[in-house]
């Protein structure tokens, strides 16, 4: 079986127009030699490099934030690095649960997150210090140091989650990954901070004879 193809230009005015329409198409079927000046290839291993070396940053930060916290607050540093882990484990879960990819930026986002778990904790243990300098036993201290450090820190994670709104709205696809990844991380920490963390003193002060350490000196 044989099929028969024909097909017609048309446009050309005159017959040279014509002649030259048809030497230029003959033309672009002879065989021309390419020859290869310089050849490069960018593949993905470019971008799991970078997602490698963000993951050894943030392992490296976290290892030295748990051990200035644990050499400087003891056991409340163990408390402290008790409410930093499940506020990641929390962290993944919330971006496993809505299929985020974890990304450089979201990398960055995490990193931050653990910054702003730290200044929380390190906001309420000064608290509790001032309190037990003040004269009150370890229990009217652990509650008055919560108490007026839960108004701060929700002033200071809300601020940021509307900075975050506005990065996720007006930002480019890797700074809203940034800022999705920051806002969970920001809602998470403020329920590890504050709850896990107070469940963790009060066994403590039940474990210890009503003693908190809290300090070098504690």
């Amino acid at each position: 079986m044989r099929f028969a193809t024909r097909a017609r230009i048309r446009g050309a005015r005159t017959l040279e127009e014509a002649q030259d329409l048809a030497v230029n198409l003959r033309s672009g079927a002879l065989p021309a030699a390419i020859e290869i000046v310089q050849s490069r290839t960018v593949e993905a291993s470019l971008g799991a490099d970078s997602i490698r070396h963000g993951v050894q940053a943030g392992a490296v930060g976290l290892a030295a934030v748990v051990a200035v916290m644990l050499l400087y607050y003891r056991w409340a540093g163990a408390n402290a690095t008790l409410a930093l882990l499940l506020n990641g484990v929390l962290l993944i879960a919330a971006l496993a649960c809505f299929g985020a990819v974890l990304t450089l930026p979201g990398i960055a986002g995490a990193v931050l997150t653990v910054g702003m778990a730290v200044d929380s904790n390190v906001l309420i243990f000064e608290r509790i210090r001032e309190e037990l300098r003040g004269g009150k036993s370890a229990g009217a201290a652990l509650a008055a140091g919560f108490s007026k450090a839960f108004g701060t820190l929700v002033d200071t994670h809300v601020t940021t989650v509307v900075s975050c709104a506005f990065l996720f709205f007006f930002g480019t696809p890797a700074v809203k990954g940034f800022a999705a990844t920051l806002v969970i991380g920001l809602i998470t920490n403020l329920f590890t901070s504050v709850f896990v963390s107070r469940v963790a003193f009060d066994w403590e002060l039940r474990s210890r004879a009503s003693k908190l350490s809290i300090g070098l000196a504690g």
